[in-house]
């Protein structure tokens, strides 16, 4: 397979050399055995014409052949639960053992999940018995959701540019005259201002806990005492001045995303 122009495990940080609009081609895989089935979500998939066209698909009919795929990883997958052999459950654990940033979807002939299925952060269930429009209405949520993940910013650094992935980000504290980003990939320095890059952030859903503190509200697991506590184990503080207004972006925020 073509190796993906940005890999979601990738640095985060690369020289800018992308010219402006280009889109990368979004990957989405398939994984299921019933040929009926796929027909008709792909068709629906289709119709919503997502990624302003910009998506390649990739058909498996088992859990091998996609582990096996070199285009993994996908930016979204499509899972079918009831495969014979490797079902949707055991090839999404083995697919979230390095594949950390896909959206997954199960597709479900059957009733509600148990508890160790949500250890592999599955985005969305797909039941099989849902009507055209209903599932038309999630496959928009499940697109939201790809295209916040491989949002890209370009980012300006003293004079460089850099190309960041937003969804990795975790949070920014000034350093000096500087800004520290704090990513899945590690720190990165940039020579600009705070509020330079609240300015370009502020829309992507990141917000001030302190004066010297940016934080990705997609990336935060609570944030409504003093402090807020960000997925990577970090806990930071939330300043008086900040704390109301602070309050009321992560509860607007938490709100939009369900």
């Amino acid at each position: 397979g073509m190796a993906l122009p940005f890999e979601p495990d990738a640095d985060t940080i690369e020289p800018y050399s992308c010219e402006k609009g280009v889109t990368p081609m979004i990957q989405i895989g398939f994984c299921d055995d019933n040929a009926l089935e796929l027909e008709r979500i792909q068709r629906l998939l289709k119709d919503c014409h997502p990624f302003e066209e910009q998506y390649e698909i990739s058909v498996f009919s088992n859990g091998q052949d996609l582990l096996r795929s070199p285009g993994r990883p996908f930016d979204l997958l499509f899972l079918d639960v009831q495969m014979p052999g490797m079902d949707g459950y055991e090839t999404a654990r083995q697919i979230r053992e390095t594949d950390l940033h896909t959206v997954l979807v199960f597709l479900t002939g059957v009733a509600a999940p148990t508890v160790e299925v949500f250890q592999v952060t599955p985005f969305r269930y797909l039941m099989k018995q849902m009507d055209d429009a209903t599932i038309c209405r999630e496959l928009s949520a499940i697109f939201a959701e790809v295209t916040r993940k491989t949002r890209f910013l370009n980012i300006r650094s003293g004079n460089d540019l850099l190309r960041l992935n937003v969804a990795s980000i975790l949070y920014l504290t000034i350093a000096g005259r500087e800004v520290e980003l704090i990513t899945d990939q590690g720190r990165q320095l940039v020579r600009a201002k705070m509020a330079q890059l609240y300015s370009q952030l502020a829309p992507h859903g990141f917000g001030y806990a302190h004066k010297s503190y940016l934080v990705n509200f997609n990336r935060s697991l609570s944030g409504t005492g003093s402090s807020v506590i960000m997925d990577n184990d970090d806990i930071l503080p939330i300043s008086q001045p900040k704390a109301k207004s602070f309050k009321q972006e992560f509860i607007r925020f938490a709100g939009m995303k369900l």
